[in-house]
C-alpha cells in the first residue's frame, strides 16, 4: 500500500511543471523547422491511351525465376516509356506457355511506391484482341512474385525508374541471387 501511495505521489499532477502539461512539446518550435508542408507538389499521374496490341517483333524474353515451370515472360524493351512527369514506367508484357498460349497486358509500374497498374488487356487469339481497362487502379507488387523480380532486375533501381535507354542496353538479369525489393 506504501508503495502505491508513493508511485500515486510521484505521478500526481501536482508534481508536475507547468511547462510539462502546457506543451510537453515546447522545446521544439515552428522557427526551427525548415519544412513547408505546403510546398509539397502532389503526384499525378499522366494519362495513359492504348490504342494497340503489343509488337511482337519486339518482344524480348526475359529470365523470371517467380514464374512457373514451362512459362516464359516476354517483355516489348523497345516501345518501354518512362514519362519524366510522373516517373511511372509503361510497357508490354507478354506471358507465354510452352505450348504457346499467351496473354499480354500493358502496366506502369511505379518504382517509387512499389506499385503496379494494368491499362489493357492483350490475347491475340480472342474475339476482342485488346480489351481497355475503363477504371484502372494501382495495386501492390507481391513481394517475390514475376512483377517484383522484373521491377528489381529490369525496370526500376531501388525505387527510380531506370532510363529506357540504360534498360534496353544492359543485359538483362546479370545476377541469378534475385531478391525482392518489396519484402
Amino acid at each position: 500500500m506504501r508503495r502505491f501511495l508513493c508511485l500515486l505521489l510521484l505521478f500526481s499532477p501536482a508534481t508536475w511543471s507547468a511547462t510539462d502539461v502546457a506543451d510537453p512539446y515546447g522545446r521544439f518550435t515552428e522557427q526551427d523547422d525548415d519544412y513547408n508542408e505546403a510546398l509539397e507538389v502532389p503526384w499525378v499521374e499522366m494519362e495513359t491511351r492504348v490504342r494497340e496490341g503489343p509488337d511482337a517483333s519486339a518482344l524480348v524474353e526475359l529470365e523470371n525465376q517467380a514464374l512457373p515451370p514451362g512459362m516464359h515472360l516476354l517483355v516489348d524493351l523497345e516501345h518501354l516509356n518512362v514519362d519524366p512527369r510522373d516517373l511511372v514506367s509503361r510497357l508490354w508484357i507478354v506471358i507465354r506457355s510452352d505450348g504457346g498460349a499467351e496473354n499480354g497486358s500493358y502496366e506502369g509500374i511505379r518504382c517509387a511506391t512499389g506499385e503496379y497498374k494494368v491499362y489493357a488487356y492483350y490475347n491475340p487469339k480472342g474475339s476482342r484482341p485488346l480489351r481497355v481497362v475503363k477504371l484502372p487502379r494501382w495495386r501492390p507488387i507481391r513481394p517475390h512474385g514475376w512483377r517484383a523480380e522484373l521491377a528489381s532486375e529490369t525496370l526500376c533501381s531501388d525505387t527510380s525508374p531506370r532510363d529506357p535507354d540504360d534498360v534496353r542496353a544492359r543485359p538483362q538479369h546479370e545476377s541469378s541471387d534475385y531478391r525482392s525489393p518489396y519484402e
